[in-house]
């Protein structure tokens, strides 16, 4: 059961290294698992639990703890691992952009036959300036949900096995966080190469590399590098994008599109 703001260890009583950290630990406010078949009052009743989170009495008990010397605790590392989570409650109250790194748990369902439902892990480092490749945007994971429909008419010749013909490598243009891009590979159980800017590689790669097990297992594999349009060499991966017209079909992201339209209106 939750303690209520009102009955938190208050700093005058010298609450122990393990009751702040408790108390501290339950104040997460972590990011909503996207799910389009959530019940409206689930929903609601989790913003409402979040919108409790946010209360005033909390952001003046974090306060409290980031602005006291801590002086009765005498292991310095602990008193410096209590400040740090008291400012990450703190900046979880304060919208996306001041909150740091988040992990979601983004869920695909099952066709209930040969297909069973299974979840991707992606992480979205601390946004800085305009990475908004470090952003996994709704509009790809609406997208994704799509995929085996795609597969199955619009790019039905590319799929079909009746075919005879094994499926197309695909490339990602512009991938960001790697959220459609791995839900192709293990959806469509096929070789999908995922690419973007330089800076945006690096999380790229971790969030396919905690994928890599389930995606394997899927009969799908993945490959990640730098393709920096008109870029330098350092800037575009020529082991995987030195041969022109590779690839039979290629998924560009539209969020930095819709990004930029928005700032010129």
């Amino acid at each position: 059961m939750a303690v209520a703001p009102e009955d938190f260890p208050q700093m005058w009583q010298r609450p122990s290294y393990q009751e702040l950290s408790g108390i501290l630990r339950s104040l997460e406010a972590s990011p909503p698992v996207w799910n389009h078949r959530r019940q409206r009052p689930d929903i609601v009743a989790q913003q409402e639990s979040l919108a409790t989170q946010r209360k005033a009495e909390v952001t003046r008990y974090l306060s409290s703890v980031i602005k006291s010397p801590l002086a009765w605790i005498d292991d310095y590392d602990k008193r410096e691992a209590l400040w740090e989570l008291a400012s990450k409650r703190m900046s979880e109250r304060c919208g996306r952009t001041a909150m740091g790194e988040v992990t979601r748990r983004w869920p695909f369902e099952g066709d209930g036959v040969a297909c069973e439902p299974f979840e991707l892990v992606i992480r979205e480092p601390a946004l800085t300036g305009d990475s908004l490749g470090l952003k996994t945007w709704g509009s790809s994971y609406v997208l994704s949900r799509h995929l085996p429909r795609l597969a199955a008419t619009s790019l039905f010749k590319l799929f079909d096995e009746t075919l005879g013909q094994p499926p197309p490598t695909v490339l990602e243009l512009g991938s960001g966080t790697g959220l459609l891009g791995v839900a192709a590979a293990a959806l469509w159980q096929t070789h999908v190469i995922l690419s973007d800017l330089p800076n945006i590689v690096p999380n790229l790669k971790d969030n396919t590399d905690k994928n890599r097990s389930l995606v394997q297992s899927r009969g799908g594999s993945m490959s990640v590098g730098p393709l920096t349009w008109g870029g330098e060499e350092d800037e575009i991966d020529q082991e995987l994008f030195g041969e022109p017209f590779q690839f039979k079909a290629s998924f560009a992201t539209t969020a930095l599109a819709a990004y930029r339209r928005a700032a010129y209106n």
